[in-house]
């Protein structure tokens, strides 16, 4: 077991980050990066309004046990 975790610490870790920060980057970003950038982030964003309504329910009942449990504590 010491071994195999030996053998992953001297060869993934150093892999890992070897290629997660490349000393130089040549990308070129063509036309159409733009707007397939917008539209993910118009995707997370519409996405993230249809999940904030769909749980709308909970979310404000969770707000009002929290400022009620805040209001309690600072009347005691």
């Amino acid at each position: 077991m010491k071994f195999f975790t030996l053998l992953i610490m001297v060869t993934v870790a150093p892999s890992f980050f070897y290629l997660t920060f490349p000393q130089t980057a040549n990308a070129c970003l063509d036309q159409g990066t733009g707007s397939a950038i917008l539209q993910a982030f118009v995707a997370v964003l519409v996405g993230g309004l249809f999940l904030a309504n769909h749980f709308r329910d909970k979310i404000q009942i969770y707000r009002r046990k929290l400022f009620k449990k805040r209001r309690r504590r600072g009347e005691g």
